[in-house]
């Protein structure tokens, strides 16, 4: 009876001295978890159907924190589940990010850039490819992640989301969701 005394007192002192690791999260101050984002950050393009998309193009801007410790570079995507009926969109792949890194400009992952590697989005194009759902379509959700990984930011040039999953996969530390943006017409 004793020692089970013991080691209880052992694990309470434990569990008070042992310092809670931070969440891996990651936020914007360009757009709201949950709120239907600014149409900057919509698709410049037209629809299937040659109608405006209304949007500027722009990437948001991103930060994250609370990173494993060991992360050598970071991926993020962006993916509409509710897109092509279903099917879902890959709307941004970029990767290659330093682990020094903790930040995104807003406009950083909008196109090729020297800093970042930009990978395809479902329409072929590279970069950030801002949501453009049917005009009749209520709003729809994009799941924003930021992925933490034990690799070095070497990963080769033009890989779709599908692509990147397979390179990262075993070497995924971590990963942030913590902003799903609304976007309608």
């Amino acid at each position: 009876m004793r020692s089970l005394a013991l080691a209880c007192v052992f694990l309470l002192i434990a569990a008070t001295t042992v310092p809670a690791l931070a969440a891996f999260t990651i936020t914007s101050s360009s757009i709201q978890d949950g709120v239907l984002a600014d149409k900057a950050y919509g698709n410049n393009t037209n629809d299937a159907q040659g109608n405006s998309c209304g949007g500027q193009g722009i990437s948001p801007a991103l930060s994250w924190s609370g990173a494993p410790a060991n992360a050598q570079s970071y991926a993020i995507t962006m993916f509409d589940p509710e897109g092509r009926g279903g099917l879902g969109v890959s709307h941004w792949v970029l990767y290659n990010i330093p682990g020094s890194v903790t930040t995104l400009a807003r406009g950083d992952g909008s196109g090729p850039n020297a800093k970042y590697t930009p990978g395809k989005n479902t329409a072929n194009g590279l970069g950030y490819r801002g949501p453009c759902p049917p005009a009749v379509d209520n709003p729809h959700h994009y799941t924003i992640i930021v992925y933490a990984l034990d690799l070095p930011p070497t990963l080769p040039a033009g890989l779709d989301r599908d692509e990147l999953f397979k390179a990262i996969a075993g070497h995924t530390i971590g990963s942030a969701t913590g902003i799903v943006m609304k976007y309608g017409r």
